[in-house]
């Protein structure tokens, strides 16, 4: 069976918009949200509650397999004394008992992308702190790191002229000591609902909420360009700890294609969805377990033509020695000359390492957010990868350097030229604001062998960008009035971090023999702000959450002199791949203002991005199975992609090409 959804039109009725359907409509047969790999979920309506309410109800993606034995059992307990704490009130057993009318209970808000979105309308943490009681309740063990409940649904009611907040929450799996609590929709998840207690709360705020969410949230229907960058955002939201990427779907293409995973065919029972909205693919348990997300929307259709970037190079390969490969060259040798050969200087930070361990195993393994000095925040796969060892040394689908190598004998049979760009973490530039006692110790380098892979692989003929010395430069000569290189509260760099590296690679752009010298002043850039609350707060302890709210970062966007916005295209001859690094600022959060907008107005060439939200080692075959035929327009291959994936990347390296 072939789906596909007739056109949408946009203009539609006041009553449809705000919940008398469905947000969304279950294609999957036999759904099991504990079980199933797949949801196929059709969207009548893309406004973005509905959108929200998609990804984030009973997704398979989300789930957790922990199984937790509690040392201690609390006594059974009534509902109506289940209020945790006192922000719960009148608890109920089902959706039916609400004091809600019809068209209230039809529009259901998926709770947690509502409360991020929450904040910067009201500009108030109360209903963050109200979350964190209530989901780092612990019962009568509190040594469990996993959440006994969340909340996962509001209902907004108008009661009075003061709204009310109804909301659901379902407890894990392994809750099993609350005999007073249902599972209504026998799911395998028991849940209750109940009116959070909003009394602390400004009336004026609870109002200014309730009138955004359903004049704005739940009313504004989004065009394909405006889910296409809801989508890109969820899955870069994901990605830490969800191992999410989004997969090439061409125009015309049904899902499932021959590479989807053998369990999700079956579940989809010869059922295929054509040109839907994206296909996510998510690895949460498992590199060989993989969770599709399918979401499948309609839009008008709307002509569009693609530009033809002039091409600015002339020639082919450039297969000269460069001064940036000789540089390198002489840096790594120096370093060795002055700090000893690799092993001597990881043992000179023995004490630095076993500081680190101690860090890391003072946090239940769950918890992938760690809490350091002023504010900063780091990510647990970064801090292990500074105790990496050798990293070609790791077993063949672990070590990187056979597969860049082949990789660029590859580009170079195409008469492409390659830079591998390695974007250091942010705990090799920022150790100094880990915890007192950890970094106290540390000489030289964070992690040696993030050196001495990058000397490997120039060793190998694959030049790289080596930016770690520029950013360990920049931090000294920054002024307490400048923003950081990396977010406090999040894995990736700031404007500042990102425009360092188009510089650096812009630079080597401009030396290759191609390189004609187009009119840089094409471009523009204007200066502007986003707000974020970075990917690592939801990785804390829910009850330490509250305590970061959003962020203010600044950005500089790049367009085109008649105003639009940048977007490189097929043409562009330059290509950049990466993993999130190359969709920060570029395709979520302030677009046009990553790291190939930059380089674009520092060379005056577009810049096409592909990311791969899953990871740098799974971007070679995403990106050349759509964008092989074009090789012939390519003149340069930017791979860039974070240090921490260079050790134990838990999905491996594709092989590539094969």
């Amino acid at each position: 069976m072939i789906y596909k959804l007739h056109s949408l039109l946009l203009l539609v009725s006041f009553v449809i918009v705000n919940g008398s359907e469905k947000p969304y409509e279950e294609l999957v047969t036999g759904f099991d949200r504990l079980r199933s790999s797949v949801i196929v979920r059709k969207i009548e309506m893309p406004v973005m509650a509905n959108l929200d309410f998609a990804a984030y109800d009973r997704n398979p993606i989300l789930n957790d397999p922990a199984k937790v034995k509690l040392k201690k059992r609390p006594p059974d307990m009534v509902l109506d004394s289940i209020t945790f704490g006192g922000a719960l009130q009148e608890l109920k057993n089902s959706l039916s008992e609400l004091p809600l009318s019809k068209e209230e209970k039809n529009r259901p808000l998926a709770w947690k992308p509502l409360l991020k979105k929450l904040w910067n309308v009201v500009k108030n943490d109360r209903l963050q702190q109200i979350t964190a009681e209530i989901e780092n309740y612990k019962w009568a063990d509190s040594s469990v790191f996993q959440p006994y409940q969340q909340i996962t649904t509001a209902f907004i009611s108008q009661k009075d002229s003061v709204p009310e907040i109804w909301i659901k929450i379902e407890f894990s799996p392994w809750v099993k000591f609350l005999k007073s609590v249902d599972d209504e929709d026998r799911d395998g998840i028991k849940e209750v609902y109940g009116r959070l207690d909003t009394d602390d709360i400004n009336p004026d705020s609870l109002k200014k909420a309730a009138f955004w969410i359903k004049n704005e949230y739940c009313s504004k229907v989004l065009d394909r360009s405006e889910a296409v960058d809801w989508v890109t955002d969820l899955a870069s939201y994901w990605y830490p700890t969800r191992n999410t990427d989004l997969l090439e779907i061409s125009a015309g293409e049904s899902w499932p294609g021959k590479d989807t995973g053998k369990k999700a065919k079956k579940e989809m029972k010869k059922m295929f969805v054509t040109d839907p909205l994206a296909v996510m693919e998510g690895k949460p348990f498992s590199p060989d377990k993989p969770v599709y997300n399918v979401f499948v929307v309609q839009f008008p259709e709307i002509a569009k033509s693609e530009s033809v970037e002039p091409d600015f190079s002339s020639g082919t390969y450039d297969s000269s020695v460069s001064q940036n490969f000789t540089a390198n060259r002489i840096r790594f040798q120096n370093e060795v000359k002055e700090s000893g050969v690799y092993e001597s200087q990881e043992e000179k930070n023995g004490s630095f390492a076993i500081a680190l361990k101690n860090w890391l195993n003072s946090v239940p393994p769950d918890q992938m957010a760690f809490e350091g000095r002023d504010g900063w925040l780091f990510f647990r796969k970064s801090l292990e990868s500074l105790l990496s060892g050798d990293i070609i040394l790791q077993a063949e689908d672990k070590n990187p350097l056979p597969h860049l190598s082949m990789f660029h004998r590859y580009l170079k049979s195409h008469g492409v030229n390659m830079l591998f760009v390695v974007v250091p973490n942010k705990e090799e530039v920022y150790f100094d604001k880990f915890p007192e006692g950890v970094s106290d110790s540390l000489s030289g380098y964070a992690n040696p062998f993030n050196r001495k892979v990058l000397a490997d692989l120039q060793d190998s003929g694959v030049e790289v960008i080596d930016l770690l010395p520029l950013f360990l430069q920049e931090k000294k000569n920054g002024s307490i009035l400048k923003e950081p290189l990396f977010q406090k509260q999040d894995t990736h760099w700031t404007t500042r971090g990102l425009k360092i590296a188009a510089e650096a690679i812009s630079k080597r752009v401009k030396t290759y023999a191609w390189y004609d010298n187009p009119d840089e002043s094409r471009f523009v850039k204007i200066d502007t702000i986003v707000n974020r609350v970075g990917d690592l707060v939801e990785r804390l302890p829910a009850g330490r959450q509250p305590l970061y709210g959003p962020m203010t970062l600044e950005a500089v966007q790049v367009r085109k002199n008649d105003g639009s916005l940048l977007k490189g295209n097929r043409f562009s001859p330059i290509l950049l791949i990466g993993d999130s690094f190359t969709g920060a600022f570029e395709s979520i959060d302030c677009k046009s203002a990553g790291v190939g907008s930059h380089i674009a107005s520092k060379t005056g060439l577009e810049v096409e991005v592909i990311t791969s939200w899953g990871g740098g080692p799974l971007v070679r075959k995403k990106a050349m199975s759509s964008r092989e035929k074009d090789l012939d327009k390519k003149r340069l291959v930017v791979y860039m992609m974070s240090a921490r994936d260079l050790f134990n990347y838990n999905q491996g390296w594709e092989k590539f090409p094969e």
